[in-house]
């Protein structure tokens, strides 16, 4: 059975690989059809839309964005949206702005506390893409001051932690009417157990467009429950791996088995915009 990806990671953002490897790659492992979800930015669509083309693959445009809901953090995946569309495009630009200035925040508290690491490093393990916690925790493992990503998280960067920022306050309405208005679709990103049943039926009352059900946050009975409160409220399930690349962790493409049919089910929707860059019909 053919399989897709729909949460995927390039050094846009967090990831590791650059855009074109991350879709050779998960091509390589099967992939059928692909969504480059980098956080906040669809900088990396472009080549990686060139390279799903030249390989003969589904491709849908993507970002993984970044919202809050009373304190709590709220992952919302953007499909299929139109590059240029000022509402959506000014969006993005604040909220990376606001993570260029939560890095600096962050670097500051890790000096107080005793970890001398500096900004320079930081924007080195960025390059050009978005500067997350991911890249802080690298640039402390490769200066030597911890062992590995996963250590620097529990040690400093987990919500509770002492190193931890807040975000800037986006909620999850003003991603939904901006995503709308570029002729894409919302889908709730890894919702887990983190929120209650109630909640996601209210953001769906509010533009929510679908659940992300296959993904390794997902435990057992859970992915029950979440596609019946999908197909209870017409929205669409999604899935993907959420890969970052080697040596980020986590779990490679084809891990989860995505029917194609649920990217195919996305892009209908999505039918409702013009001028789309995507393409799943293939001869």
């Amino acid at each position: 059975m053919s399989f897709v990806d729909l949460h995927l990671h390039s050094n846009a953002s967090d990831g590791t690989l650059d855009p074109t490897t991350v879709v050779h790659e998960a091509v390589r492992r099967g992939a059928a059809g692909i969504s480059l979800t980098d956080h906040d930015t669809l900088s990396g669509n472009e080549a990686a839309g060139f390279e799903a083309d030249r390989l003969g693959v589904a491709w849908l445009p993507g970002s993984e964005i970044s919202a809050t809901e009373a304190g709590r953090s709220v992952h919302l995946l953007a499909y299929g949206v139109r590059v240029g569309t000022e509402a959506l495009d000014t969006l993005l630009s604040e909220i990376r702005e606001d993570r260029v200035h939560r890095a600096r925040e962050i670097v500051g508290r890790f000096n107080e506390l005793g970890v001398p690491i500096a900004l320079e490093a930081v924007e080195r393990e960025a390059r050009a893409g978005v500067p997350t916690r991911a890249h802080i925790a690298r640039a402390i493992v490769a200066s030597g001051l911890m062992p590995n990503v996963h250590s620097v998280f529990q040690a400093y960067l987990a919500d509770d932690g002492p190193a931890y920022v807040e975000k800037r306050e986006v909620v999850p309405s003003t991603v939904f009417g901006c995503v709308h208005q570029a002729g894409g679709v919302v889908v709730l990103a890894h919702p887990g157990r983190v929120y209650p049943d109630e909640q996601i039926v209210a953001w769906a009352a509010a533009g929510l467009d679908g659940i992300e059900i296959m993904h390794p946050k997902n435990h057992g009975s859970r992915r029950d429950e979440l596609r019946a409160i999908a197909y209870r409220l017409d929205l669409l399930v999604t899935g993907g791996s959420d890969w970052h690349g080697p040596g980020a962790g986590g779990m490679e493409p084809g891990t989860e088995r995505v029917p194609l049919e649920w990217m195919e089910a996305v892009v209908a929707r999505c039918g409702r915009g013009d001028n789309l860059t995507y393409s799943v019909d293939r001869e």
